[in-house]
């Protein structure tokens, strides 16, 4: 396989997405966003210093990509700038979150106040999406649900039944990611089936611990499946993608995965800290230092309608090829590991290069701003707002005000 050498990277300085596509079904989505998605790709006008835009009513999330970008202030906008070269002027009315992604991009002292004090937050990724921090203005003042939560991630059985739920809605979308891509596959009745059967097991969990080796089985068989939903190369060859692996990742798959993975888990993050949750204390996952346990919590149902299923579209279509990543010696960045992490030397590792990250982006954000119909409220919404629900949804189940919590399932 081919992939693009590290120094290689396609110069782009901002993506600036906004919601375009009104949903009309409650549905996995369909081939509307492929069509967008191919035709924003498609376009003939892009210059050297790719600008990409989709235009609506919602509000938008500007990423900052490429070494030397720099975002300065200007009244009452925002400027995207390289050097003394203003390259674009955006209304920070329109902006509700920026993105810098890896070393060299920048935010200037008066747009950084600026941005907090209109509540923008503005979140640092490293290139291959992994989060590195998060600056926001003011925190949530809800001490109360805080330290409600506190209390109740102490408690096993609280924990074990809100967690059984989250798993529960995890599995019942993996299912319908099955369905829906390998629904005449020979060996799709008889994967439904053990699904439908985990699914009943859920529930027989008697400790958090048990609870999740039932999970991590179901993702082994799942992402097993998963391999043979996906078409080869278009290039030939294969994607070499045989099981869910992240530390690093190893196949282009396994780099989509994580790269959309850590876009989700931003938006869950900035979700919890809006609705006032502490996205360091869940149910699920184990709570340690530096985890943010709440809102993997929360992402857990959204993996596979969200980050799956792009994935899967992106190598089917195809929208992705081996020019879209890079290959890494990790040996090679020693100079740039912490110095409380063991060396990694001689390991290979695969990231989504700069072409492969604009693709991607743009597929992301077209899914979360697409609206659906949200399981209890007649009404259409985007998944970027469900995620803000299903985040008040385990406020209201934190505080009392419900029994149970209600994970966002698709049929």
């Amino acid at each position: 396989m081919l992939f693009r050498r590290t120094e290689t990277r396609v110069p782009l300085v901002f993506v600036l997405y906004i919601d375009v596509i009104a949903r009309r079904e409650f549905a996995l989505p369909d081939e509307a966003i492929s069509n967008l998605t191919r035709g924003l790709l498609r376009a003939e006008d892009k210059s050297a210093l790719a600008m990409t835009y989709l235009k609506g009513e919602k509000m938008s999330t500007l990423y900052l990509t490429q070494p030397g970008a720099q975002l300065h202030k200007d009244h009452d906008r925002l400027l995207v700038k390289r050097g003394d070269e203003i390259l674009e002027a955006v209304p920070m009315i329109k902006i509700d979150q920026v993105v810098l992604m890896g070393r060299g991009v920048s935010v200037s002292t008066s747009a950084l106040h600026a941005l907090t004090r209109n509540n923008v937050d503005i979140v640092y990724l490293t290139g291959g999406g992994g989060f590195v921090s998060r600056v926001t203005g003011a925190e949530h003042k809800n001490g109360r649900l805080r330290h409600q939560q506190s209390l109740v991630a102490s408690d096993p059985l609280f924990s074990l039944q809100a967690a059984q739920n989250i798993v529960r809605g995890k599995i019942t979308n993996q299912r319908a990611v099955i369905q829906r891509h390998a629904e005449q596959a020979d060996w799709a009745g008889r994967a439904l089936a053990g699904m439908d059967e985990m699914l009943r097991r859920v529930g027989t969990s008697q400790d958090a611990d048990q609870l999740r080796g039932m999970e991590g089985q179901a993702a082994k068989e799942y992402f097993g499946l998963m391999r043979h939903m996906l078409r080869p190369p278009s290039e030939g060859g294969s994607w070499n993608f045989d099981r869910r692996a992240y530390y690093p990742p190893p196949d282009p798959v396994n780099a989509l995965l994580s790269f959309v993975y850590s876009l989700i888990l931003r938006d869950m993050t900035t979700a919890c800290e809006l609705i006032g949750l502490d996205p360091y204390l869940g149910f699920f996952h184990v709570i340690d230092y530096g985890r943010p346990s709440m809102a993997l919590d929360l992402m857990e149902e959204f993996r596979p309608i969200v980050a799956d299923s792009i994935v899967l579209e992106a190598v089917n279509r195809p929208l992705v090829s081996f020019a879209d990543f890079e290959q890494v010696d990790l040996s090679e960045k020693e100079s740039e590991r912490d110095e409380n992490e063991a060396p990694r030397t001689g390991v290979q590792a695969v990231y989504l290069a700069g072409s492969g990250r604009e693709k991607i982006i743009a597929m992301y954000e077209n899914r979360v701003n697409d609206d659906s119909m949200f399981h209890y409220k007649d009404q259409q919404v985007s998944y970027r707002y469900i995620f803000k629900m299903q985040a008040q949804a385990m406020a209201r189940l934190i505080l009392g005000e419900v029994s149970e919590y209600v994970p966002f399932t698709v049929r």
